[in-house]
């Protein structure tokens, strides 16, 4: 029996729905499926092919997300974590645990599908979102898989192309641009130091000591920023087929999200909006290489 810590009465259905959606990061999860599903689309691969590379991400996603508030939960409770919902009593850590295993084994029955290459990649990307979970994210070594994973979509997509398994993907190999892979990993890292400042002064009291908090707050306002622009300066010089107009427009757009998150990022306690802004970064980045797709 799960009694929620704030009202002490037991949660009703809703309210259990929503702390079951809190705990999988709905917005990093979205985002990253959303890029994947996207990036798929605009470089040739039918809808439905791309659906099916979007849900096992998306699955991938979940995994990830749910594995972070059960591995975390012991350490959460100590420090009186209460906006998560398995601290506070909405959700049973147990239930937490066994979605994060359960998305995990559909991620890898999805991708069976997609073929033997697009499996051995879902497989690193399982390795690697819960190498972080598990301990990375506690030292420097916490943007390393923030690397990986966002610059192995790219490398996913590709291989599921190709597919060498049952034979339903592009008959032609698809080579996936190598410049993509670099913008998807300097998003992830941008994504990274996002994701921890609002955490600082809890992580300090929990032991993690990421290498946002080696490199401190205004170092990682400066990557933040930095990596976030290079990532789209890469997009509108490489991607050819993106009009001027639109280039402009979207490093605009860039230029005035970084800008804010930058600032907020300097603040005594940055905001979590900080994280969704860089979000909505990453997603006009994966716009501008749809859009000047030959889709369009």
């Amino acid at each position: 029996m799960n009694v929620s810590a704030k009202t002490g009465q037991l949660p009703g259905p809703l309210t259990t729905v929503l702390a079951i959606a809190k705990c999988c990061h709905p917005i990093p999860c979205l985002a990253v499926s959303l890029f994947a599903g996207m990036f798929a689309y605009s470089s040739g691969l039918p809808l439905d092919r791309a659906l099916w590379i979007l849900l096992a991400v998306l699955l991938h996603q979940l995994s990830v997300g749910f594995s972070n508030d059960w591995l975390d939960f012991a350490v959460d409770k100590a420090a009186r974590r209460t906006d998560k919902p398995t601290v506070s009593g909405l959700v049973d850590v147990a239930l937490i645990k066994w979605l994060s295993l359960s998305s995990a084994a559909l991620a890898l029955v999805v991708t069976l599908g997609l073929g033997f290459w697009a499996l051995a990649v879902m497989v690193f990307l399982l390795l690697v979102g819960w190498a972080y979970n598990l301990g990375m994210k506690s030292n420097w070594t916490s943007v390393i898989p923030y690397i990986l994973g966002f610059g192995s979509i790219p490398l996913y997509v590709g291989v599921a192309a190709t597919d060498l398994y049952v034979g339903v993907a592009a008959t032609d190999p698809f080579l996936v641009p190598p410049w993509t892979v670099l913008v998807a990993a300097l998003l992830g890292i941008s994504a990274h130091f996002a994701n921890v400042l609002p955490d600082m002064l809890e992580d300090n009291l929990t032991g993690v000591n990421a290498l946002p908090h080696i490199l401190g707050q205004r170092i990682s306002a400066f990557v933040i920023g930095c990596t976030a622009l290079l990532a789209t300066v890469i997009v509108i010089t490489q991607s050819t087929k993106v009009s001027f107009e639109l280039a402009a427009s979207g490093l605009a757009v860039v230029i005035l999200l970084v800008t804010v998150a930058s600032i907020l990022s300097l603040k005594p306690k940055p905001p979590r909006i900080v994280f969704p802004l860089l979000m909505i970064t990453a997603l006009v980045n994966v716009v501008l290489l749809f859009l000047g797709s030959d889709k369009f």
